[in-house]
């Protein structure tokens, strides 16, 4: 019966235009008193074989335990991590390569004073060589052996190997000078939010469906369409007032907040499965 149900969704979306789906939507968030809002972006007229090579990351059951904070701190009510500027994608599949980055950066801006640039390129590409099996550089990888990355590999700054948004080798002089020493991975929204308070960032993954390509402002709920991918991101925020997180994206300043969106707690349960897909939540220790 969900089969069924996801099929007809399906074939409703792809009935309509984008602008046609992008006006259903406002509709319904506007009769529901919805908590964000949708707008036309660039993003809007991509076809669904252009949205697909965003979303990147690749779905895998790793072998973690993850981290469940059993007494609960008293945590401030709202944070947010020290962060560096949003950066841009493109049409290449390395969002994986964004997220890693940018908690790293995020880290350690935060944690000690430092502002850094990483090579976003040197991550992908040593993912593509060491993945196997044709994944990695533009073809999407995954959260823990991301993180797995991170610690045995390390990456560059962003000097020694510019981003293309393609694929293409870095000069033989770059290597993976930025490395981390452990991570933790944890499903469990408490524990989130003590390693944000803690100054670290979170990398994480999510399911995309149709409507979140229109997110403008606001705290995103799903609302409507079907499912079209997962994707990386990284939390740099949390705010319980509103029961949400603050998330850096890769996408560009032209989309959403400034390249950044806000994403209700609510999602860590349902379809979306923010931060809670593919081994959790993953956090650098050290």
């Amino acid at each position: 019966m969900k089969s069924l149900v996801i099929m007809l969704a399906l074939l409703l979306v792809l009935s309509v235009s984008a602008d046609d789906f992008l006006t259903q939507l406002q509709t319904i968030l506007n009769e529901q008193r919805g908590s964000w809002t949708a707008v036309r972006n660039n993003f809007t007229d991509m076809n669904t074989i252009e949205r697909s090579r965003m979303l990147s990351l690749l779905p895998n059951i790793p072998n973690v335990e993850p981290v469940i904070e059993t007494v609960r701190e008293e945590l401030p009510r709202a944070i947010e991590v020290k962060d560096t500027p949003i950066k841009d994608q493109g049409s290449c599949g390395s969002c994986y390569s964004f997220g890693a980055c940018a908690a790293y950066e995020g880290w350690k801006l935060t944690t000690a004073g430092t502002t850094l640039n990483l090579s976003e390129q040197y991550f992908m590409m040593k993912a593509k060589a060491i993945d196997g099996e044709g994944y990695g550089g533009c073809n999407g990888w995954y959260l823990d052996t991301s993180m797995d990355l991170l610690k045995n590999y390390g990456t560059c700054a962003e000097t020694a190997c510019t981003y293309k948004g393609y694929e293409t080798a870095c000069a033989s002089s770059a290597t993976g000078t930025y490395k981390i020493g452990s991570w933790s991975a944890t499903t469990d929204l408490n524990t989130i939010k003590k390693a944000i308070n803690e100054g670290k960032p979170v990398y994480v993954g999510f399911a995309v469906y149709s409507d979140f390509w229109d997110y403008g402002s606001g705290i995103y709920k799903y609302t409507s369409g079907y499912l079209e991918g997962y994707h990386a991101v990284c939390i740099v925020g949390y705010d319980d007032a509103n029961e949400c997180f603050k998330v850096k994206n890769s996408w560009g300043t032209g989309w959403g907040e400034n390249g950044y969106f806000r994403i209700a707690y609510s999602q860590m349960t349902n379809e979306i499965e923010f931060g809670t897909c593919f081994g959790g939540s993953f956090y650098i220790n050290y």
